[in-house]
């Protein structure tokens, strides 16, 4: 059995945090979402270009990272944008997680 994925844990290694980094700047070209992230406080970053996107490219975005649109967990939140963010590195920090699961064996 698995243990239980913390990722705001996970993202203090500084290794970890890279490859996440990464994987959120790979998903983001993908998106055609030119926009350049800052390691150090990407998600701050990450928030104000979800804010600057329409929603049509926002909609290509979360789809691309597999994260549904009408997500209850970031709707409820006071600022949505820094919300959906947060779901948005969880997602890309899962993808890492799981992607060195699966490489260790």
């Amino acid at each position: 059995m698995l243990a239980p994925f913390n990722y705001k844990d996970a993202l203090l290694s500084a290794d970890f945090r890279m490859q996440t980094f990464a994987q959120l700047q790979k998903d983001l070209a993908r998106a055609q979402c030119d926009f350049t992230l800052h390691s150090k406080n990407f998600i701050a970053d990450l928030a104000k270009l979800l804010e600057n996107l329409s929603d049509e490219k926002r909609a290509q975005l979360l789809y691309l990272i597999d994260l549904p649109e009408n997500n209850q967990h970031i709707t409820a939140s006071e600022d949505f944008f820094t919300g959906l963010a947060e779901q948005i590195i969880h997602r890309e920090a899962l993808k890492v997680f799981w992607r060195s699961q699966f490489s260790a064996r």
